[in-house]
């Protein structure tokens, strides 16, 4: 995949190359992710027109699109940087990705949390010739989630020619490379006025802190849990910094507070993890943008590249994890009201302009996901008060670290910095930090969700979003108050780095078994493991299925039952629909749950069939070609009757008490498909 992702970013050297011109460290590391991006859109995009096939067409499409569009980007234009700058930052780029991927290679294992579901979508993705891909657990529909970064994930492992649970492992470290890298190259631009050994240091410290620094909880449990009224009778997991406001001690308002670093240890390949890179670039295009017009009030306002990477990227974002293009909107609005509110632009004209660049960018992302918004259900219905609110000491205990360097940035920026570039565009990212924490205080978007958890995905999604932008308005402050000199700056610089950096000590927690892997030779990316371990007579019926080509047409009935559990786990692990996997799940994305229920109560009485008439009703009407009996059908359908399953047609796989029947309608009572779902 290394290989995959230095070709596609090669690519797009000549497209970043406008975007960041003079500056060939930044444009070639952001290459990488720009390049991946156009290749997925443009081979999404005709597929959603069902121009060409995604499985058969995609990669090809894909380079093809990216090679045309570099090619119009270099006329007139010598933006290939030298080769010995290429070996230089390929060489890092690849230490990074190495560590990420031995990381994730400590726990391969594609089970327990979101994965399921994330495998499911990808696998779903690279068997579909059309977009949106079918829905791997409610067969006969399209997935109804902002599923992109999911195609953007199969496209890359497409064009890898890895396996799918190889694919979905090294995925997890091209993540975690690309955070990392755009977190070095937002501190090194904006610590500029700083002397170089300074800028570099912290842009390396910035990189760490944003993928392994956990929050402030990680680092206050163990010294002050005596203090605290904890309720845990055991000592820290790493999950316990994410399950803290609600949960210890227990209150009836639970909430979730993730950060990157704990999204790259357990390994969903979710949609804010999907989707970190392409914010992250908002941010630095953004970030640029802001310190240019402040640094000189003369220069160019968002050039015509900006608008059209900035509109790309919302709608990616739009389409990847679709709270991320209200974080970085937010963002937008930021950085149009910090250049406004210069001295010599607070007029009408200046605000007209600015509004304009910021109605085109949305104009544009609204274009780029046309396709996706067409066809998309909403599943959040309402903007409701927040009723409940964490209290003041558990925000303190989980953002302590960066709340505290923020609020004092964005005070310092009055009373020291008035006029300081540098200082304004890191007080703009601390103020959308302090402002994504805030909101999930005041307001929450209303899902499926109720009771103790009304605010949980609301306040998930905005922390997680949260984090890494404080992390990194700290990171620049603390740059900052170095570059100022003196004993006083320096002793604050160093007051605040202290529990910053102390957050990296979650790395211990969330890898404690790392050098044991190493020593004992542990380390694969073997992500189908589990199956062989807990349910190995299902392998040779997921080995059949994963083997079947995306041109032949397959509907399987297999388990379905809660979320994070075992059910829909062939469906997920082949991409082949089922009809009905997590019911929750297909209750948020269809927000129907009287559905769900019909669903859940057909596979129940196929499986308790007492006559091959009801089974054949049931299979008909989905239109069901395969019938699978493993391990978790006999778990959860203990009176099923394997011998009329294997009267309605021809068992393809036979593994102990496992078994896959492929469905033949003449065995049926009536001898023909009735009632099918198409």
């Amino acid at each position: 995949m290394w290989l995959a992702i230095l070709v596609t970013g090669l690519l797009a050297v000549p497209i970043t190359g406008r975007l960041f011109p003079g500056e060939t460290a930044t444009h070639y590391f952001t290459g990488k992710i720009l390049g991946w991006l156009i290749c997925t859109y443009m081979a999404w995009l005709l597929s959603a027109f069902k121009l060409i096939s995604f499985e058969r067409s995609g990669v090809v499409v894909g380079l093809a699109s990216l090679a045309a569009i570099s090619a119009l980007c270099s006329l007139g234009s010598k933006t290939m940087p030298r080769l010995r700058d290429v070996l230089r930052w390929e060489m890092v780029f690849f230490l990074v990705y190495f560590a990420g991927v031995t990381l994730r290679a400590e726990n391969p294992d594609i089970r327990n949390l979101e994965k399921f579901m994330d495998f499911g979508f990808v696998n779903a993705a690279l068997r579909a010739d059309y977009m949106p891909p079918p829905d791997p657990w409610w067969a006969g529909e399209p997935i109804n989630y902002y599923y992109f970064g999911h195609v953007a994930a199969a496209w890359l492992t497409k064009l890898s020619g890895v396996p799918s649970d190889h694919g979905y492992n090294l995925m997890i470290g091209v993540l975690f490379a690309f955070t990392a890298i755009m977190a070095f190259c937002i501190v090194r631009d904006g610590l500029r006025p700083a002397k170089p050994a300074i800028s570099m240091a912290l842009a390396v410290s910035a990189a760490a802190l944003v993928t392994l620094g956990g929050n402030f909880h990680s680092v206050l449990y163990g010294p002050l849990r005596g203090l605290s009224p904890t309720t845990l009778g055991r000592e820290f997991r790493f999950p316990d910094s994410t399950r803290y406001v609600g949960f210890d001690p227990p209150t009836t308002d639970k909430v979730f507070t993730e950060m990157p670093a704990y999204g790259f240890t357990v390994g969903d390949l979710h949609a804010h993890l999907l989707n970190l890179p392409a914010g992250l670039l908002i941010l630095l295009i953004l970030f640029r943008l802001v310190g240019r017009r402040l640094a000189d009030r003369s220069s160019a306002g968002a050039s015509p590249a900006e608008i059209l990477a900035l509109g790309f990227l919302f709608a990616v974002s739009a389409m990847t994890n679709s709270w991320d293009a209200v974080s970085y909107g937010m963002l937008m609005g930021l950085a149009g009201l910090f250049i406004w509110l210069q001295p010599s632009q607070i007029d009408a004209k200046s605000l007209t302009w600015l509004v304009l660049r910021g109605v085109a960018v949305i104009a544009i992302a609204c274009l780029l996901a046309s396709p996706f918004l067409a066809a998309f259900k909403p599943f959040a219905s309402n903007l409701r008060l927040a009723k409940a609110h964490t209290p003041i000491w558990q925000l303190a205990i989980v953002y302590g670290h960066v709340a505290v360097p923020c609020l004092v940035l964005l005070i310092g920026l009055f009373l020291w910095a008035r006029d300081d570039a540098a200082w304004k565009s890191a007080a703009m990212l601390a103020a959308l930090a302090l402002l994504l924490v805030a909101l999930p205080e005041l307001v929450y978007v209303e899902d499926i969700y109720g009771g103790e958890y009304v605010r949980a995905n609301t306040m998930f999604k905005f922390s997680f979003a949260a984090q890494p932008v404080a992390m990194l308005a700290s990171v620049l402050f603390i740059g900052l108050l170095l570059s100022r000199g003196g004993l006083k700056m320096g002793a604050l610089a160093a007051v605040l780095a202290i529990p910053l950096f102390a957050t990296l000590s979650y790395f211990w927690a969330t890898h404690a078994g790392i050098g044991k892997a190493l020593a004992s030779n542990a380390l694969t990316l073997d992500g189908l493991g589990s199956i062989d371990r807990d349910r190995a007579a299902d392998r040779p019926l997921l080995d059949w299925l994963r083997a079947q080509g995306a041109g032949q047409r397959i509907l399987l009935v297999e388990a379905s039952g809660d979320s994070y559990t075992d059910a829909g786990r062939l469906s997920a692990m082949s991409g082949v629909p089922t009809v009905m996997g997590w019911q929750n799940h297909e209750w948020l994305w269809r927000g129907d749950y009287g559905a769900t229920v019909i669903r859940a109560e057909d596979v129940a009485s196929f499986y308790s069939s007492k006559t091959p008439a009801n089974a054949c009703r049931i299979l008909t009407k989905y239109g069901i070609t395969h019938i699978a009996i493993g391990t978790v059908e006999r778990e959860k359908y203990a009176a099923l009757d394997e011998s009329l399953f294997r009267g309605l047609g021809t068992v393809i796989v036979n593994s102990g008490p496992s078994i896959l029947v492929r469905f033949d309608a003449s065995t049926c009572p009536n001898g023909k498909s009735t009632d099918r779902m198409d």
